[in-house]
């Protein structure tokens, strides 16, 4: 399992622990679930849960004169 699956898989437990402690002091399944979907749709919006990898920047290489050459050399 990737250090990716492992983080989405820890959202996921904290958004069905805080669904479900708010579900119990409600006492609705209703509430549970409309709780998870909103929480999962939020994390996912807000990047915390990442559906795919992000792609790779590709590195950027100032151009300058050289190695280590000053002005006057």
């Amino acid at each position: 399992m990737s250090a990716r699956e492992k983080l989405n898989q820890a959202y996921i437990n904290g958004v069905l622990l805080i669904a479900g402690l708010i579900a119990a002091c409600a006492e609705s399944l209703t509430v549970f679930l409309t709780l998870t979907v909103i929480l999962i749709a939020l994390a996912i919006h807000a990047g915390e849960i990442r559906t795919s990898p992000r792609p790779h920047k590709p590195q950027h290489r100032p151009r300058g004169r050289g190695r280590g050459r000053g002005r006057g050399e």
